[in-house]
């Protein structure tokens, strides 16, 4: 092969990087399973008084909604505008912080099960003078715990203090649209105060559920894998459903966290599974049963060594035969390339592909001349001709570099390697043996 011609990529090396790669990725999984081993699992009593303090630090927030002025302004408008301007994703620069918002308000809008409270909220919050009566009234509201932490991070921050929380995040993108804009506000140092405090108590006891548990998000991530995702991925979605649950998750309704949290982690994965796993998408009840028909089927086949009908996979997954039929054609959408061609042979699919880089023999022959030409002609000009040229139309081994780069690396001014280039390719076009290779292109190319 040429010097000027780009080298195949170095596969024994790509495959050194791949180890070496995954070796990371094993100590750091090493280095999180130790970590979440510093946390053992909680028993009920524990589970309960963690949650408690959980509850105890949202329900002194909506305390402070009601008891603040200008926070109650602020919740009244708040639910004023999602019942008059909901959020539009077309609106949001961050289509994810959208579903957030979504998800957190879809009871408040207009057909929401609590549009009626809402209403009732937006209109009296502000004008009620007990205190008592404005507690009653967004409880009333049963707000979920990431919600109401969501709007007190967003009222603190605009009274310019700070603190991390995603739905805040989809509320303050939404806040621009709101119509008429929301006027500024100052708490007072007590109210900023309080709000951090009892956000920070909701954030650590949530936390706090969220790393006892850990382990059991590694246990079902662990049942995802070999479908093509990468083992951290499907910690990281687990986690994700980990710490919803954590959010919603009640003690006072008698059952366990662990429980609970269960089918939130498995949900988490297995819609990351089915969203990113395969080729096609398909929705998350026709992936499992999709999923359990193809089960049954390599079930059968082992037992009996033949392929079953439709109506014996029927029987089976308790599915209409003609359900089962659409799902199996489901699964003849996409093929692998490594499938074979013929049955008979042992040629695969990506055997038949053309390969546009390396081209056919004749092609390659061609540019093999070609590059040897090349060579002889460039072996002809002076040193510092020949090393601009090859660098600057990349006939080395790596891209083509402009004329500021070749400056740096040679040590001299763009000027001169824009004359240095100049003058070489001036040489080759006076060359006899350039012109007479040209004169064959331009009469291969009239034949065309």
């Amino acid at each position: 092969m040429s010097r000027f011609q780009w080298h195949p990529k170095n596969l024994l090396l790509k495959r050194r990087m791949q180890l070496v790669q995954q070796h990371v990725d094993d100590q750091d999984l090493d280095l999180m399973f130790s970590d979440a081993r510093r946390y053992p699992l909680l028993d009920a009593d524990q589970e309960r008084a963690i949650d408690g303090k959980k509850w105890s630090a949202v329900e002194a927030l909506r305390a402070l909604f009601a008891e603040s002025a200008p926070l109650a302004a602020y919740t009244s408008q708040f639910f004023n505008e999602t019942l008059s301007n909901p959020p539009e994703i077309k609106r949001f620069a961050n289509r994810e912080q959208h579903f957030v918002l979504r998800r957190e308000l879809v009871d408040y809008l207009a057909d929401g099960k609590h549009a009626a409270e809402a209403r009732r909220c937006a209109d009296k919050l502000g004008q009620l003078k007990r205190q008592s009566s404005r507690i009653n009234l967004l409880a009333e509201l049963q707000m979920p715990a990431s919600l109401t932490v969501g709007m007190a991070v967003s009222m603190l921050r605009r009274s310019g203090g700070q603190a991390a929380d995603s739905v805040a995040d989809a509320i303050a993108g939404w806040e621009r649209q709101w119509q008429p804009p929301l006027s500024g506000f100052m708490l007072e140092p007590e109210e900023s105060k309080t709000l951090r405090r009892q956000i920070r108590l909701y954030t650590e006891a949530r936390d706090q559920l969220v790393m006892h548990n850990l382990r059991l998000v590694y246990s079902i991530a662990a049942r995802y894998k070999g479908r093509g995702i990468p083992y951290p991925d499907l910690i990281q979605e687990g986690t994700l459903g980990l710490i919803r649950a954590a959010e919603k998750y009640e003690a006072s309704k008698g059952f366990r966290f662990s429980t609970y949290c269960f089918n939130w982690i498995t949900q988490a994965v297995r819609r990351y599974v089915g969203d990113v796993g395969a080729m096609v998408r398909f929705p998350t009840h026709v992936q499992e049963q999709l999923g359990t028909v193809l089960r049954e089927r390599a079930a059968l086949i082992a037992k009996h060594g033949i392929e079953p009908d439709e109506e014996t996979l029927a029987e089976k997954t308790g599915l209409p035969a003609s359900r089962v039929s659409e799902l199996l054609q489901l699964s003849n959408f996409h093929i692998s390339l490594d499938a074979p061609r013929f049955e008979d042979e042992g040629e695969t699919l990506v055997d038949a592909l053309e390969d546009h880089d390396e081209g056919a023999t004749e092609d390659r022959a061609e540019q093999e001349s070609l590059n040897r030409f090349l060579a002889s002609a460039l072996d002809k000009l002076e040193n510092n001709e020949r090393r601009v040229l090859v660098s600057r139309w990349g006939l080395h081994d790596g891209p083509a570099l402009s004329r500021a780069e070749i400056a740096d690396v040679m040590g001299i001014s763009r000027e001169w390697v824009r004359q240095l280039e100049r003058t070489a390719l001036q040489k080759l076009e006076k060359e006899p043996a350039v012109q007479a290779v040209y004169a064959d292109y331009l009469d291969d190319a009239s034949g065309y």
